[in-house]
């Protein structure tokens, strides 16, 4: 794969200055009196987010938003320079659902943990796009920074040296990224194929078991009989349990 050369890396639309003509309350040009002259970047960026939850980033284009609207195309990019610009603001509106759980507000920092994860996942879960697109952008807009400096503080607040606090935190984002991932990817796949994700587990492994090295092993006849999402749930939070479990031992037992 090509590296990029440094003029080719794009910048963050944080890190760019927006036009004057994009600010709150100024109108597109050549948009129609009656159907956008509410419309500014916040009323844009919020209907991208409901396009986006719907349609999913694949099949999202600047079009399709425009039409959403009742505007043409080009009006949009009063609001926004390109694409790339609008899903980055759109990814900050979901940081924005997020909860910020506080230590002062009496919460230990396992349990502040624990929400940092959950609250992330449910964002996620709730936008299944935004799991894919979360590693492309800098996530600096400030709602993620909002979150970002709760997330420092509740691992600050732990008994756990620095390095070790930050860490921890790093390990329970990366798992609660790594679960969400794999979540969207089966529901996803299942809803493409029309299908519950167990009624597609059964297909897949009834195909599997004609494979007679599988089928002799007895590896997948006994299969789970709760739902898969009740089972993500349980092992979501065994897991995160693990976790946690394992940093507090860390405490009794400090690296030499």
């Amino acid at each position: 794969m090509a590296v990029k050369r440094a003029s080719q890396v794009k910048k963050s639309v944080w890190l760019t200055p927006q036009p004057a003509r994009g600010r709150r309350g100024t109108r597109a040009a050549g948009t129609a009196a009656g159907g956008a002259g509410g419309l500014d970047r916040e009323v844009v960026v919020a209907a991208a987010v409901r396009l986006l939850d719907e349609q999913g980033e694949a099949k999202f284009s600047m079009r399709a938003l425009a039409a959403r609207l009742d505007v043409t195309p080009m009006s949009l990019y009063w609001y926004v320079s390109d694409k790339d610009d609008l899903l980055e603001l759109a990814l900050d509106v979901v940081a924005g659902e997020m909860e910020r759980p506080r230590p002062s507000d009496g919460l230990s920092w396992q349990d502040g943990m624990r929400a940092l994860a959950v609250t992330w996942r449910a964002a996620m879960l709730a936008h299944p796009w935004a799991v894919r697109l979360y590693n492309d952008y800098l996530n600096i807009g400030p709602n993620s920074i909002q979150f970002s400096a709760c997330a420092l503080e509740v691992a600050r607040s732990s008994p756990l040296p620095e390095d070790d606090a930050m860490a921890a935190l790093s390990a329970i984002f990366q798992y609660a990224y790594g679960f969400t991932a794999n979540e969207v990817n089966w529901d996803e796949k299942a809803t493409a194929a029309g299908t519950t994700e167990e009624g597609l587990i059964a297909e897949i492994t009834e195909a599997v078991m004609q494979i007679p090295e599988i089928a002799e092993s007895g590896v997948l006849t006994d299969r789970p009989v709760d739902s898969e999402q009740l089972l993500r749930e349980q092992h979501f939070h065994r897991a995160l349990d693990w976790m946690l479990a394992g940093m507090a031992a860390g405490l009794a037992n400090p690296a030499t």
